[in-house]
């Protein structure tokens, strides 16, 4: 084992440590077993090439080609104090320059790859050396675990005293969809097989490389060290060509299913007031899965009575602008504007422009509260930038916020052209990556962009980190300290708690909204946590952030990045507040800062039913899939729904349980899997 081998596999072991630190929200095995097996194999390669580095400025300080340990600690010792000098002398502080924090970093990494070096050169390359370099690897994995503080360490899902009564941590409360655990033994199993794959790609890569310069050896003459730059151009290119055709399999794959409509969502709604409706003239098949969805959900003026205790309820407005529809993003807003005005939607008291997800997805918490509160005197409007997941849908955020614009541009007109006196409450609602497009077309407008556009309210949740008018809002305010509310009633907590617990009068302020939960990632994540120390891990942490954890470069980006594809994973009809969710808190946020008050026992009986809807809507859907299966396979997806439905109620649910269940919410669906069966 040479001198950077042993380096590298110190460097791995202190990465190792590091790796088992919590984070915003729990993790399982596999997680775990992606984040140590990634951390340490790119520690292998930094710290490894940082120790060839080192040896060969020793080597030619000396002028031998095996320096020895004395000239290579000597080298590393010089490089460390190089590197400390200018850690110590930028220290961290919040809100700092990418340049400070690049020069920071650069300080960080050269102290710990100097001593790894020195480390690694007290070991000699015979047998013994061998085994104490793997002592010593062994020896920096567990202190730098130790250095973690794992007895007082916690998720930030882990909410301190929050449990009435609590006085211990044993009573203290996860607060997440799914609280995940990590089996060791298989953890280690799977991270060392990750370890070593990520190890065999970057050395395919590096072989390919050589075999690339050779190539051009033989082709252009010379030497193959002479090409091995463009050796080097060439793999990255090879290899990034496999990578771009596997995402577009992928996008292709996942495209197939989001621009579907669902079996058993074939029947376009009979109400003339909701999109694909006879009356609207728009194909009810190209709709797509989430346009489908949010559309059949529309509440009726039975229901909002039933619960309400009304007797005057009106048909509630459902538009949408299908991505499938048309392809031209103007046209597609044109569309949408056309549906508005086709349904008179601004002649109803209240209208809402929703901003979906990526997949297009509309919260149907959100939506049904609002039509609940307005008794149905309402229209909800949404239109569609792509049927992808969020994470695919990163480059179709200037399309979202073109497309809103377009459409708040054409509703803020035919406000403007209304008499003043009758026209509606105009909101604004958006979620995660729906959030980013919706507050994009106030970039640069201050907090006066929304009552320009005659927006009177407006909440949004989960904002991305990628946020740029959120970014200008916040400005250089610590993040240590709850926030005033703003001018115009523009509200930013850092957690949920701000603002539950701002002063009463200070509350009825709040006309614009931005809420997150404190341990969601999606507000944190982003490529500066690969390299830059977040203002959440500083040293006085808000609500939210973990305990005892410490940034490391890399890792803690991929930690974080674990923690939003963990973010959502709500079982339907159980509603929670923790991570990307919010459904437990978004009736009495849109009641409060919407100004649609209900007295205590609407807003009681109206959260029942909507819990009920969610897990109706859910079950009809699987059951219905499974239903449309092939005859030989058909028993076999029934069985895996029921299976589901006897986790999420918590007790064996068999086919007759499920259309109860169904029917409890959803008669009509019930009726519907009834005939399908």
């Amino acid at each position: 084992m040479d001198h950077p081998a042993r380096t590298g596999l110190i460097g791995a072991g202190l990465a190792l440590g590091r790796s088992f630190q919590p984070n915003l929200l729990t993790r399982g095995t596999t997680d775990q077993a992606v984040i140590s097996g990634v951390t340490t194999a790119m520690a292998y390669g930094l710290f490894s090439t940082g120790d060839a580095i080192v040896d060969s400025l020793a080597a030619r300080i000396t002028g031998e080609s095996d320096p020895g340990a004395t000239p290579r600690i000597a080298v590393a010792a010089g490089v460390g104090a190089l590197g400390l000098a200018t850690f110590l002398g930028f220290h961290w502080k919040e809100h700092e320059s990418r340049p400070r924090a690049a020069v920071r970093l650069i300080g960080r990494m050269t102290v710990t790859g100097a001593l790894s070096s020195a480390a690694s050169s007290l070991t000699s390359s015979k047998s013994p050396g061998r085994r104490l370099g793997v002592a010593v690897a062994a020896a920096a994995a567990a202190a730098s675990w130790a250095g973690t503080r794992p007895w007082g360490a916690a998720p930030g899902s882990l909410i301190r005293q929050q449990t009435p009564g609590a006085k211990s941590p044993a009573q203290e409360q996860f607060f997440e969809d799914s609280v995940r655990e990590v089996a060791p033994v298989k953890m280690a199993a799977i991270g060392t097989g990750i370890a070593l794959a990520t190890y065999g790609l970057a050395r395919g890569e590096s072989i390919l490389t050589g075999a690339m310069s050779r190539l051009a050896s033989a082709t252009l003459g010379g030497q193959p060290q002479d090409h091995r730059t463009l050796g080097r151009v060439t793999a990255f290119g090879i290899s990034a060509g496999v990578a771009y055709a596997a995402l577009n399999r992928a996008s292709a794959m996942l495209t197939k299913g989001g621009g579907a409509v669902e079996p058993g969502m074939e029947i376009p709604p009979s109400t003339p007031e909701i999109t694909g409706s006879a009356q609207s003239g728009l194909d009810w098949m190209k709709q797509t899965r989430e346009g489908a969805r949010w559309l059949s959900g529309t509440l009726e003026p039975a229901t909002i009575n039933a619960v309400m205790g009304t007797k005057d309820a009106k048909q509630p407005i459902r538009v949408y602008g299908s991505l499938d529809i048309v392809d031209d993003p103007h046209d597609r807003a044109a569309v949408l504007l056309d549906e508005i005005d086709r349904t008179k939607a601004l002649e109803r008291g209240h209208f809402a422009l929703f901003s979906p997800t990526g997949s297009g997805y509309v919260n149907y918490v959100a939506t049904e509260t609002f039509e609940f509160l307005t008794g149905g005197d309402c229209a909800s409007a949404a239109i569609q930038y792509s049927v992808l997941p969020s994470s695919f849908s990163l480059g179709d955020v200037s399309t979202g916020v073109d497309q809103t614009r377009m459409v708040i541009d054409g509703i803020t007109a035919r406000l403007l052209d209304m008499d003043p006196t009758k026209r509606p409450r105009f909101y604004l609602f958006g979620e995660s990556l729906g959030s980013q497009v919706s507050e994009g077309m106030f970039e640069g407008t201050w907090t006066y962009g929304l009552p320009g556009a005659k927006v009177d309210y407006a909440l949004w949740i989960g904002t991305p980190s990628a946020t740029t008018w959120r970014k200008q809002l916040w400005g250089d305010r610590t993040i240590t300290k709850a926030p005033d509310v703003g001018p115009d009633g523009i509200y930013l907590p850092r957690t949920i708690r701000d603002w539950k617990e701002l002063p009463a009068p200070e509350r009825e302020k709040v006309r614009y909204l931005l809420l997150q939960n404190g341990d969601d990632p999606i507000p944190k994540f982003g490529s500066q946590v690969m390299w830059r120390k977040p203002d959440w891990l500083g040293p006085d942490r808000p609500i939210g952030a973990p305990q005892g954890t410490v940034w490391v470069p890399g890792a803690t980006f991929l930690m974080t990045f674990i923690d939003m594809l963990n973010a959502l994973t709500p079982t339907p009809g159980v509603f929670a507040q923790g991570g990307h969710d919010y459904r437990e808190v978004l009736p009495e946020a849109i009641s409060e800062t919407w100004r649609l008050p209900a007295t205590d026992e609407q807003m009681a009986t109206m959260n029942r039913v909507l819990r009920e809807r969610e897990l109706a809507w859910e079950l009809f859907r699987d059951w219905a899939s499974a239903l449309s299966k092939p005859a030989d396979k058909r028993d076999e997806a029934k069985n895996k729904v029921l299976e589901k439905a006897s986790k999420y109620v918590d007790s064996p649910v068999s086919a007759d349980d499920l259309i109860e269940l169904v029917a409890r919410a959803l008669p009509q669906r019930a009726d519907q899997l009834k005939s399908m069966a």
